[in-house]
Formats: C-alpha cells, structure tokens, sequence
C-alpha cells in the first residue's frame, strides 16, 4: 500500500503559532479581511493552505518563525504543499462521517471512543481529518457498509459549512412596542398618595416596568 499524503492545512491556531501571536488575532486577521476567506471548510471549520498563510506575510506588516514553520510541517505526516484549493482531496470531519455510512454523529463519536474507527490522519486546530480514503478503507477492513449518496456529496465537494455566531435571526417581524406613557409629577398638597398608586397601578397592568426618583 501505497504511504498516504496529507495535505498542509492550517486553523486559526497553527496560523497564530506560526506568525506568534494569540489565536484571536487570528481570527481577527479573518474579520478584517486580512486573511481572506477558507480555502477549505470541513465539519463547519475553516482551513487555509500554506500558501495563503504564507502569503500574508509578503506585505512586510507580519513574519511568520521560520523555527515554527518547520515544527508545523513535522506534524503532519506525509505532508506536502498544495497551491490551489481545486488540488486538494476529499478530506472528511466527525460532521461528514455519518454521510459515508448513513449514521447519526454520536454513532461514529462513540466508534471513535471505542477506538473501532482508523486513527486520523492530521489534527488540525484540535479537530480531527481523514482522508476519505482512509475511512473507506476502514469501512471495507471492519466490513461496515456504506452509502453511496453520502460518499457522492462528498466527491461532489459538499461539506458541513460554518454555522452562524449569534442569534438565528427571526423570519416574523417584531411588533412595535406600545408606547411609553406620558411622564406625570405629583407634587405635595396637589396630589394624593391615592393618585400615586392609581398611576403605578396603570403603569405595571400595561406591563411597564418604573423607577421612582424622588425630587424636592
């Protein structure tokens, strides 16, 4: 059997470790649009090739260590660089798995636990990756059956993609808030503690919440 490849692919964490600074800048890299887009994103996380990362050096503004660089690469086994996203393989995560043998998530997490399920081939920013190649093969070693259609979305290049950060915005339109009331003073010998508890009672029926600041 041929030795297996896998392909450079880096996570906010190896880019931040490569050019020294905390994952957030990272990240932040990302939102500012420093660091373009994912070349690659499996199981709703982003990966970037060397490449790219590389690159975001060429403007003088950040350095990547060159002592960490080396260190990253022999992480990976059987590493090799790819220029072109178009170039890479068919890489799965614990998201796309289930596709490969028409399971639920938690089936293939526990086969994982049970080390029942190939090693993966890289970890990249704490995630697991296989080589679709590698779960097919286990697949056929441990007589699992598998799907097609879930094999063909992946081939087809479909992945589980990243999910929003923050709330799912609503599709019904939020009623208008009913209007404050109009502000009412009560002054000494004009008005009663009785006026005072009508309008208080008014205000909270109407579901309006009040502070009372009192004033000479």
């Amino acid at each position: 059997m041929a030795e297996k490849r896998f392909p450079y692919l880096l996570g906010h964490a190896e880019i931040a470790f490569l050019y020294g600074v905390e994952r957030q800048t990272s990240q932040l890299w990302k939102t500012r649009g420093v660091l373009g887009e994912p070349d690659a994103v499996i199981s709703g996380n982003p990966y970037w090739l060397l490449p790219t990362v590389l690159g975001l050096a060429e403007d003088g503004a950040r350095e990547y260590l060159p002592g960490r660089l080396k260190e990253y690469k022999a992480g990976i086994d059987g590493g090799y660089e790819v220029a072109d996203a178009a170039e890479l393989p068919d890489i799965v995560g614990l998201k796309e798995i289930p596709w490969v043998f028409g399971k639920k998530y938690m089936d293939v997490y526990q086969w994982r636990v049970r080390k029942s399920f190939a090693a993966e081939d890289a970890m990249v920013s704490g995630s697991p990756l296989w080589l679709l190649e590698t779960v097919l093969e286990d697949a056929e070693q441990r007589g699992r059956t598998t799907v097609q259609e879930g094999i063909d979305r992946i081939r087809a290049g479909e992945r589980e993609q990243i999910k929003p950060r923050g709330r799912k915005p609503s599709a019904e339109p939020k009623p208008t808030p009913t209007p404050l009331p109009e502000a009412r003073t009560f002054r000494p010998g004009q008005d009663s503690a009785e006026d005072v508890a009508a309008f208080a009672a008014e205000l909270l029926n109407a579901g309006f919440s009040m502070t009372v600041r009192p004033k000479r």
